[in-house]
């Protein structure tokens, strides 16, 4: 499949209906790889394997009619976009099948290449919307938590040590006035890292311009920025032969700083380790089953010898403001590997994570290739803080 095709799931009990639908998709031009069942049971049993744009449900199907299918596949898949279509063009079971999830609808004698091409593109677009605005709500009820809990703890601390500051100094102590005042520079320094984190997470999705990036290059960019904590901690950064990509250097270095920053805190050895790789591949899956748009581009690693995440967790860590660990025990703001998924999506990626508690962590991600670039032959460098 090609990486801007799209996954259309047909169900529909008729061969010659299925043929019908599936031949009118393909005169309309749209890209797109087709799947056909012939009852609700299939239908849910191929999602379990393929991540569907779209799909077209039949209203009568024996012993089920779709009205049935439709309040199924939307609860398993709340995002998909559903398309009915019907021999009756009953303007009753068209506003009930828009009240069990499907975003449009479409008679079957009515069913020409460019009805079928508004009405799957037009689907698309709502489901889209629908995400989008889900994403937002939760999005602003976090927002709404960490203004409340994450940004007020410091401000109150901060309030405090100013309160403590005064009275000291009014007592002529000196020497516990700085100590305050060093603890307020922290307060404050957490504030600012919070806001830096927020503003970076919104702005991951504004409109930028993609091309062609020699990734080498890119986590060059990146090794530098991270040079102080590299070297603080004695780490050891590696990277082999890193392909041409499609996309944005800014983002991608941002996502590159991210990954490798964590590899490096969150490890309790001496010399933390962290290796970045990259191999071509054609279809690569994500542990969720979600399969990702850009299946003939590049899949990266980001491999570390750190804490490790839980299992149960490798998908929440993606999460905004997810955090595994207390404030206390590492620093963070919850919002780092959130941005990292942004900004993989941004580019029509996916990326997850395999780790076992204690046994490091590697990372996943993949990348759309370049349009024109060649591979760059690069040898594996490295960045290293040890002596």
């Amino acid at each position: 499949m090609k990486s801007d095709s799209l996954n259309i799931l047909i169900l529909d009990d008729d061969e010659g209906d299925r043929r019908q639908v599936r031949r009118a998709l393909k005169q309309s031009g749209l890209q797109c790889e087709c799947t056909e069942t012939a009852n609700v049971q299939q239908a849910l049993e191929a999602c379990e394997t393929c991540a569907f744009d779209c799909a077209v449900v039949d209203y009568r199907i024996p012993g089920q009619d779709g009205l049935f299918g439709i309040s199924v596949l939307n609860a398993r898949l709340p995002y998909m976009a559903i398309v009915m279509s019907t021999g009756q063009g009953d303007e009753t079971i068209a506003a009930e099948a828009m009240k069990r999830g499907a975003s449009d609808y479409i008679p079957k004698s009515l069913i020409t290449p460019d009805s079928i091409l508004r009405s799957v593109t037009n689907a698309i677009e709502k489901a889209t919307l629908r995400r989008q605005v889900e994403r937002q709500r939760e999005e602003l009820k976090n927002f709404a938590r960490v203004l409340a809990h994450d940004l007020k703890a410091p401000i109150q601390s901060v309030r405090g040590f100013a309160r403590a500051i005064e009275e000291n100094l009014s007592r002529g102590n000196l020497k516990k006035t700085g100590e305050y005042c060093l603890l307020v520079a922290r307060g404050v320094e957490r504030m600012g890292a919070l806001i830096d984190a927020l503003h970076g997470y919104l702005t991951a999705e504004n409109p930028v311009a993609f091309e062609d990036l020699d990734m080498g290059q890119v986590t060059r960019d990146t090794l530098a920025n991270l040079e102080h904590i590299i070297r603080e901690r004695g780490a050891r950064v590696t990277f082999g032969e890193l392909p041409a990509v499609s996309g944005h250097g800014p983002l991608l270095t941002q996502l590159l700083q991210n990954l490798i920053a964590n590899g490096i805190k969150y490890c309790k050895s001496a010399a933390p380790c962290v290796h970045v790789a990259a191999t071509q591949r054609n279809g690569a899956t994500p542990r969720d089953g979600a399969a990702p748009r850009n299946v003939d581009g590049w899949l990266f690693t980001v491999q570390d010898n750190g804490i490790g995440i839980p299992e149960k967790d490798s998908l929440e860590v993606f999460e905004p403001f997810k955090r595994l660990h207390g404030i206390g025990e590492y620093e963070g703001t919850g919002l780092g590997l959130a941005t990292c998924k942004k900004i993989v999506e941004r580019h029509k990626g996916r990326i997850w994570c395999e780790s076992k508690g204690g046994h490091g962590t590697t990372f996943f991600f993949t990348l759309p290739p370049a349009q024109g670039a060649a591979l760059p032959k690069s040898t594996v460098e490295s960045a290293s803080g040890a002596s």
